[in-house]
């Protein structure tokens, strides 16, 4: 008696164990699940969004982040002047395996707003510097670009007129102007345009990545943790038995005789 108490106290342990890897299981597919949630709606923003016409910066005046988030991918039409003098490039940018930079440029508008616009990719040389210079004109400018809104990784240190990431507040730290906070902008086109501009960069994959799957896959992990518990139960009550009765055969060794008996009847069958 004393020994089986022991052993419903050893189960019941690693039934706990169980239940608390099942939950951190099903926090993790949750958690991938939101991040596909995330992936979704971010696609589904830019296939509402990005062919609209362009609409007037005044409709983005004054809004946070979050009231921001609905007008991503949708183009602005601006006019007003780059601030040559506070361009960055954003480094370690790389497109199809080749290194290269973002060239980031303050706008001012007319109406006196300073919207910072990603004006397209520079590729590095053998030095992994910028393979050229195509700082734009400051004379004044139409400009439609698309809405996108600031990375959430801050800037690390870097040098002057670089900067690791399109972190709004990290950025807004590293010019003399006062940046729009909620959102920049993708250059789609200048007017008057530049002889020689950086590369465009092209609309996103519609990919929504891998998450369902592995959320699927968390789920699957959970069941056969509590899969392995019970087995290995059944297993320990197997090999109770047959240290109690000799004569006792397990379940596994019954299927299996059945199996080479049937095998036996079928080749007795086919000799007659």
């Amino acid at each position: 008696m004393k020994l089986l108490a022991t052993s419903w106290l050893r189960w019941t342990a690693w039934f706990v164990l169980a239940v608390m890897f099942a939950a951190a299981c099903v926090v993790l597919a949750n958690w991938q699940l939101d991040r596909r949630d995330q992936a979704v709606s971010k696609i589904e923003r830019m296939i509402k969004n990005y062919d609209k016409p362009a609409i007037d910066l005044a409709q983005l005046e004054s809004l946070t982040v979050e009231e921001v988030t609905p007008f991503e991918w949708t183009p602005v039409q601006i006019t007003g002047s780059y601030l040559v003098d506070q361009e960055l490039l954003i480094r370690n940018r790389p497109i199809a395996g080749a290194p290269g930079f973002l060239q980031i440029v303050p706008f001012k508008v007319t109406t006196g707003e300073v919207v910072l616009i990603e004006r397209g990719w520079i590729p590095a040389d053998s030095d992994l510097a910028p393979a050229s210079i195509m700082t734009p004109g400051v004379n004044e400018k139409t400009v439609t670009a698309r809405v996108r809104l600031g990375e959430q990784t801050p800037n690390r240190d870097s040098p002057e007129g670089f900067a690791t990431s399109l972190h709004l507040a990290s950025l807004d730290e590293l010019v003399p102007s006062d940046l729009e906070q909620s959102f920049y902008l993708r250059l789609i086109s200048e007017s008057p345009g530049e002889t020689s501009l950086p590369q465009p960069l092209g609309k996103p994959l519609l990919d929504e990545g891998n998450h369902l799957s592995y959320a699927v896959q968390w789920i699957l992990f959970a069941l056969m943790g509590f899969f392995a518990l019970f087995w290995a139960i059944r297993q320990e009550r197997e090999y109770r038995r047959m240290e109690k009765d000799p004569n006792y055969v397990p379940r596994s060794a019954r299927t299996r005789k059945l199996n080479d008996g049937d095998i036996e009847d079928k080749l007795l069958d086919s000799r007659n």
